[in-house]
């Protein structure tokens, strides 16, 4: 039977969202589904699948997977487009929601909403630095400043975890093949179920660039868990401080890690790409 799906994109961040209740004749598993669904030429196209469970008017529960199938922890932009999809397919009213996965709970709430699109605030909740949480194999001491080549540069890892782990790696410039080393790195045996990587470069105490790399999706325009790594590290690194603006090559986001409480909130536009029904 066809699934009803709606595509909803943050900052060029695209998902695919699916109430669970449409797929309980489905026979094959969600991470085929997953790659089915998001491929490009022959299904409907996006970075992955959002299997949504609605919980009540203002809470949901979602799973998250990636463009190749595999099960992703959190998804920042993923998260905020929840908003959205709760407001269009189950019809709710509340501009606050709740949101549950299997590692953790977030809030969210719409700051300003227009057709089929809105101005959403999320906390990510707080980051960790346990090499054990990140998946770093063997002992390296400090998940701060790991040195290793690739391709032939010496790149410094600084790792941290927001459910899925994030390597953010500074640069002065994005004239390099980024794509070809945020694979290696992702695929590094450093990594025990790989990393997203975050190519960063500093342009001022309260602004950013980053090109992400994300496990299982490969380059993205953007990435709103990648976004919030970033800041933590060059806040941590004292490189910036308060509100950061986040410039992706799909759009920007305002992030702030609040370092006394250990909170990050982020801010930013998502938006509705559009609806259908899609025959596997």
């Amino acid at each position: 039977m066809p699934i009803p799906f709606i595509k909803i994109e943050g900052l060029g961040n695209d998902y695919i969202y699916v109430d669970k209740g449409a797929l309980a004749r489905r026979t094959c598993g969600l991470g085929s589904l997953a790659r089915a669904i998001s491929n490009r030429r022959r299904g409907v196209g996006s970075d992955g699948l959002i299997v949504v469970e609605r919980l009540g008017t203002g809470s949901a529960f979602m799973r998250i997977f990636n463009s190749d199938g595999s099960e992703a922890k959190f998804c920042g932009n993923g998260l905020r487009g929840m908003a959205l999809f709760m407001r269009a397919a189950y019809k709710s009213k509340h501009k606050k929601f709740d949101i549950f996965t299997r590692w953790s709970d977030y809030n969210i709430e719409v700051v300003k909403a227009q057709a089929g699109s809105a101005v959403v605030r999320a906390d990510l909740g707080s980051p960790s630095f346990d090499c054990r949480e990140i998946g770093i194999a063997g002992d390296v001491g400090n998940c701060l400043g790991i040195r290793i080549e690739v391709r032939g540069a010496r790149r410094t890892l600084h790792c941290v975890a927001l459910s899925n782990p994030h390597a953010v790696i500074l640069v002065e410039n994005f004239d390099f093949d980024w794509r070809a080393e945020g694979l290696l790195i992702e695929k590094n045996r450093l990594f025990k179920n790989g990393v997203n990587v975050m190519f960063t470069r500093v342009e001022s105490k309260n602004r950013i660039s980053v090109v992400p790399w994300e496990r299982g999706s490969g380059a993205t325009a953007a990435c709103g868990s990648g976004a919030a790594a970033a800041t933590v590290i060059t806040g941590l690194l004292g490189l910036t401080r308060g509100d950061v603006r986040v410039v992706m090559p799909g759009g920007a986001l305002v992030t702030r890690w609040d370092i006394e409480d250990n909170l990050i909130h982020q801010v930013g536009q998502t938006k509705i790409a559009f609806s259908g029904l899609y025959t596997p």
